[in-house]
């Protein structure tokens, strides 16, 4: 067993839930992300311990699978284990349970940033290392490569979508990304795999321009610009219920 880990339990309420009564993608992403947060923490690495440095931590990218949908108020129980930290990244494993057993894996990919210039800075650096663990996982996270991407729908980041370090918060930008997969009106559908790569920040008063294209193996490929730059791009496989 890896010697650094941690559980947490999580409920689905009624705001992680779409209109069958089945979580969003989102859901998922939030619960990633706050016990790799809380984690980070209690190793004396949150954001606070690197504000003292003039940085913070960005999920950088993320994928997720699961085998069935999650319904309203189950319990999921994630567990996460941190790998080594490599160059500026370090990657973060994830296991996902219910009362039967695991049902998906996720890994994320965190980076830190400068909070003046916005440039990547080594942990290192900052004399923050970790020792290499298994984790039963190896897998690396890839750009996501779409062509042929056609215009959906434009959104416009606003005040409720933005986040603590003032730029678009990544569970905000899974929903934005969802609304372009097309669950309303293929209610058959629902999300068993998906990778989400944050490429820049998005302030609020961004226009996004949401594109998408099919994908290899039956994927859907979603990518959100800001003009003709890419910001945040997904690429989603769906299972039917």
């Amino acid at each position: 067993m890896p010697e650094c880990q941690m559980t947490k339990e999580y409920v689905l309420d009624i705001g992680h839930i779409d209109g069958r009564g089945i979580a969003r993608p989102s859901a998922i992403v939030e619960f990633m992300q706050d016990i790799a947060t809380c984690h980070a923490e209690t190793m004396g690495l949150s954001g606070e311990a690197l504000a003292e440095n003039n940085a913070f931590w960005v999920l950088s990218r993320l994928k997720y699978q699961i085998e069935r949908p999650l319904y309203s108020y189950e319990k999921v129980r994630l567990t996460t284990i941190p790998r080594e930290i490599r160059g500026a990244s370090w990657y973060r494993d994830f296991i996902i349970k219910d009362e039967t057993g695991v049902i998906g894996h996720a890994v994320t990919v965190w980076a830190i940033v400068n909070l003046e210039t916005r440039r990547l800075v080594r942990p290192k650096s900052l004399g923050l290392d970790f020792k290499k663990q298994e984790t039963g996982q190896t897998e690396m996270l890839k750009a996501i490569h779409a062509e042929g991407l056609q215009p959906c729908f434009d959104r416009v980041v606003r005040y409720s979508d933005i986040d603590i370090n003032r730029h678009l918060n990544n569970v905000k930008a899974v929903d934005i990304l969802s609304d372009a997969f097309g669950l309303e009106t293929q209610e058959k559908r629902w999300v068993s795999q998906l990778q989400v790569n944050y490429i820049a920040e998005n302030t609020c008063g961004t226009t996004l321009n949401l594109r998408r294209a099919q994908g290899e193996d039956g994927s859907l490929c979603v990518s959100a610009f800001d003009g003709d730059t890419e910001k945040v791009q997904a690429e989603v496989i769906f299972s039917t219920l």
